[in-house]
């Protein structure tokens, strides 16, 4: 158990390395512009890894993390958990993905859109 936390705790600063190549978006807030970019780096930063989300990829993740297609969280609780997961769980398997502003907001955009 012990290895599969190294492990993820290297796919995550991997991650984190290689998503500084993502370009940031010409969009903020709400709505499906910030969403898409939320779901953009909802894969490229290995959400997916932990995470299931029917909008990016139907059966991938390995259910470590919860279910995210149906979730609503309340964005001031996404912008904390998202800035600093184990400021808010200490030892959670969550990784700091050292998310600027943008990215959270399009990451919250993400889980929290609702398509009308």
């Amino acid at each position: 158990m012990k290895r599969l936390g190294v492990v993820l705790a290297l796919v995550g600063v991997g991650l984190v390395l290689l998503s500084a190549l993502l370009p940031g978006p010409a969009v903020s807030g709400e709505g499906p512009e910030a969403a898409s970019y939320g779901r953009a780096l909802f894969q490229a930063k290995g959400c997916t890894a932990c995470h299931l989300h029917r909008e990016v990829s139907p059966g991938a993740g390995v259910g470590i993390g919860p279910e995210l297609t149906e979730a609503v969280f309340d964005p001031a609780y996404l912008r904390s958990w998202l800035r600093d997961p184990a400021s808010i769980r200490p030892g959670t398997r969550m990784p700091n993905l050292g998310l600027s502003e943008t990215e959270i907001e399009a990451l919250i955009a993400f889980i929290n859109y609702e398509a009308e």
